[in-house]
């Protein structure tokens, strides 16, 4: 069996290239994705602080707490107005929901939906 020739295995140039382009397309469209995600996250734990932090949480108190907490983070997706606060029975409930728009590449655009909600 000297003789006889076993197959090569691995990426041919062309397999590397198509490989490498949907990595490279793949980690262009999570960098233009993180920051938005950092953005909700911070608004997230702004909601909760304005709720846990208000001495009476009723709606325009909590809301002062939350526009200072966005204020401070130099968030400018959401406001304070934009902020809903319910009250049902001895709980407060505060929610938020917006939307943000990333521009890729042409006429090729992202559209991510938010939605925060917290309890106390």
């Amino acid at each position: 069996m000297a003789g006889s020739r076993q197959a090569q295995h691995g990426l041919s140039m062309i397999g590397f290239l198509f490989v490498a382009a949907v990595i490279v397309i793949f980690a262009i469209v999570g960098f233009r994705m993180v920051p938005s995600y950092v953005e909700y996250y911070t608004v997230q734990s702004a909601v909760e602080k304005a709720l846990r932090d208000a001495p009476d949480p009723s709606p325009a108190v909590v809301r002062k707490s939350f526009e200072k907490y966005i204020a401070a983070d130099y968030i400018d997706s959401v406001t304070a107005s934009d902020l809903t606060v319910t009250k049902e029975g001895n709980v407060v409930t505060a929610s938020l929901s917006w939307q943000k728009q990333l521009h890729m590449v042409g006429n090729v655009s992202l559209l991510l939906d938010f939605d925060v909600a917290a309890q106390r």
